[in-house]
């Protein structure tokens, strides 16, 4: 469940309902309680759990992945994490010292291979358009994880030009490493801080498929990330727009993106046909167009 949290719902119930299992049939209730207050004490459980204190550091594309992580380091300290590759103390120390400075510049996924080796744990899908973590641990219960968040960076999308700026492997944005308070755990890529999310970016917004030449829209997903994947999955050709909650037109008044200065703004024609003016993607046979 950990390496595919994706197909076990959007949100992190699958964790905590598991973990609180395998801790009843482990005699172990009391130490999992005691996580889950240490969770809280560091800032990294808000009213909307560990997602929630993850939203103001990555993209929300990238958010169910690194959830994930925070309880994959609970389930190595309580002795049930079967990692696939454990580091040697030496190596542990090496990455633990030196990744703050490597991330100083932006890099990638095969550089993060390349430099510290398979991960001990790969949560996520393999895909290159969804979002990752890779986590590094030793077989030492007591030593956290090194967490690498990864998210393949649609830069710079506007609606005259299509999709721009679509890397062909995942960049890392931000690598949780330091213990204590949660907001003060990551370092990030230059990358990362410009995909960091502002407070006023915390829309809450839906990615909507249309088919080309379709009368009727034929998807609706809560991030990018899923109807990347729904699209590759059926090679659907078309168009994968983000939609805020609410209307269109209302929305952009509000955000400042659109004032209007015309007669015919804001009357009923112009706001059934208002676009949402956020990020869409072109896709062909489900893979986005260059």
């Amino acid at each position: 469940m950990l390496r595919r949290p994706g197909m076990y719902g959007t949100d992190e119930v699958a964790e905590l309902l598991l973990l609180e299992a395998m801790a009843a049939l482990d005699g172990a209730l009391e130490r999992w309680r005691a996580e889950r207050d240490r969770l809280c004490e560091r800032d990294a459980f808000t009213a909307t759990g560990v997602m929630g204190a993850y939203r103001d550091i990555l993209p929300a594309d990238a958010l169910r992945d690194a959830t994930a992580s925070v309880y994959a380091e609970i389930a190595h300290r309580l002795g049930w994490l079967e990692p696939d590759r454990t580091l040697s103390a030496a190596e542990f120390r090496q990455l633990s010292a030196g990744i703050g400075g490597w991330v100083t510049q932006d890099r990638t996924l095969s550089e993060v291979i390349e430099t510290f080796g398979p991960p001990s744990l790969w949560i996520g899908g393999t895909n290159q358009f969804c979002s990752k973590t890779l986590a590094y641990v030793t077989a030492d219960r007591d030593d956290d994880l090194v967490c690498i968040h990864l998210w393949n960076a649609f830069a710079d999308t506007a609606p005259e030009d299509g999709l721009r700026g679509v890397h062909p492997e995942p960049v890392v944005l931000a690598v949780r490493h330091r213990p204590g308070p949660f907001p003060g755990a990551f370092s990030f890529t230059p990358e990362g801080l410009r995909r960091r999310p502002a407070a006023d970016e915390l829309r809450s917004a839906v990615w909507i498929f249309h088919g080309d030449r379709a009368r009727h829209a034929s998807g609706v997903f809560d991030t990018l990330a899923a109807g990347l994947a729904w699209a590759a999955e059926h090679q659907v050709t078309g168009i994968l727009s983000e939609y805020p909650h609410g209307g269109a037109y209302d929305v952009a008044v509000s955000e400042g993106r659109f004032t209007p200065s015309k007669a015919h703004h804001g009357t009923a024609d112009h706001v059934a046909g208002f676009s949402p003016g956020l990020r869409h993607i072109h896709l062909s046979g489900g893979r986005p167009d260059r």
